[in-house]
């Protein structure tokens, strides 16, 4: 055999590999880096279905509240809305009274907050995240906003429950990653309120059917198969 012919075959060879072991190098961090987060949360709703999950007959009784209501406390506008609409209309109209769990009516005094927060999480049976842009248009998201929403992942990962719900009080609010894949996964777990006063009653009818079912009925069909 020629040796030149052995030597242009190997130097190809190695140069098809070291191609795709730098386009390699260079792609997966990319990947990882725009969407690494995205495919971490999908595996772990996955795997979460996978060692099947079912809801135990009568398991909404132990649940002391319908919802735990999680807002920056800080903000005015978003205090007045939670008091004088999501409060009003949740839990003193309608055929269905829910009962609500809120930081500063419901939270027991003497106790940590950590560990307050903890029993707000377990005790209900949602979690309602409600967002709204800051005075300056940056988005707020407090200490104890953040703290509940990863023990609400925790439990999604512990318990199989995935309790989690999205309020957005303001339409142009950011493009959050975790926002969008929620958007995807579970589109009627995340609601926004609505300027118009018309279409406000739709939007509570909205409220109340993702509150009283699980979440898991309210994922995308494509998504749900996984979890049968």
């Amino acid at each position: 055999m020629d040796q030149r012919s052995c030597q242009d075959i190997y130097g190809s060879l190695a140069f098809v590999v070291c191609s795709l072991f730098t386009v390699m190098l260079t792609v997966v961090p990319l990947l990882k880096h725009l969407y690494g987060w995205d495919v971490w949360y999908c595996l772990q709703v996955l795997w979460a279905g996978h060692k099947g999950y079912s809801q135990l007959p009568g398991k909404d009784s132990c649940h002391h509240y319908d919802a735990f209501v999680v807002f920056d406390t800080r903000n005015g506008a978003v205090r007045d809305w939670v008091y004088n609409e999501l409060t009003v209309n949740l839990e003193g109209s309608g055929n269905r009274r829910f009962s609500l769990c809120l930081e500063e009516r419901d939270w027991i005094p003497g106790i940590s907050c950590i560990d307050n927060l903890h029993m707000a999480v377990k005790n209900s049976g949602k979690t309602v995240f409600v967002l709204a842009r800051g005075a300056h248009g940056a988005e707020i998201i407090n200490g104890v906003m953040q703290q509940a929403f990863f023990m609400v992942q925790q439990r999604l990962l512990d318990e199989k429950m995935d309790t989690a719900m999205l309020v957005l009080l303001d339409e142009m609010f950011p493009k959050l990653k975790y926002l969008q894949l929620r958007k995807r996964l579970c589109r009627k777990s995340v609601l926004s309120w609505p300027r118009n006063p018309k279409a406000q009653p739709l939007f509570w009818n909205q409220m109340r059917i993702a509150l009283a079912l699980d979440n898991l009925k309210l994922y995308d069909r494509n998504m749900s198969e996984s979890f049968m």
